[in-house]
């Protein structure tokens, strides 16, 4: 079982680790655009609308990286006065409805994803450029969040029952 929870920890932590870089494309690109429209007066028509499809895409995928580190909101007043039991059995609760939620991403999010690739769908803008494979990133996203919600879920339940914590 630990081996199973920590390949979902070291997948998480490698699609986080890889997603960062994308977030430094998304910079590169914006100052592109920044310098060519102030410098030399020539703006790019493709420019936005990467960069608003890229962050989307980051956004989606980087859910399983911030559920692993524990990042995501908590009500951290009231949460971290419960002792660590108590902590895993909040923690397994709201994982259930994690787990509502990442599947009606996985069912809608697959539904829109997959009609994009078949009628091979392209955005409305002037440079038109395709979006089915940023589409994609939304079941893929919803994945790595259903895999890191069940090994965080497995450790808390673990945890609560009075088990030792599993690393």
């Amino acid at each position: 079982m630990r081996r199973f929870l920590s390949g979902i920890d070291i997948l998480s932590e490698w699609s986080g680790k890889v997603l960062s870089m994308l977030i430094l494309v998304v910079i590169g690109i914006l100052l592109l655009e920044v310098t060519l429209r102030y410098l030399f007066n020539a703006p790019t028509i493709w420019v936005h609308e990467t960069s608003m499809q890229m962050f989307g895409s980051y956004s989606v995928l980087a859910g399983a990286y911030v559920l692993l580190h524990r990042r995501h909101i908590t009500i951290d007043v009231i949460y971290n006065y419960f002792p660590p039991r108590m902590r895993a059995a909040v923690d397994s609760v709201t994982s259930l409805m994690l787990f509502l939620f990442i599947g009606l991403l996985l069912v809608y999010g697959w539904q829109v994803a997959w009609h994009s690739v078949v009628i091979r769908e392209f955005s409305f803008s002037a440079w038109a450029p395709p979006v089915y494979y940023f589409r994609l990133t939304i079941p893929l996203g919803a994945f790595l969040l259903l895999l890191q919600g069940l090994a965080n879920f497995i450790r808390s339940v673990n945890m609560a029952i009075g088990r030792k914590e599993l690393a």
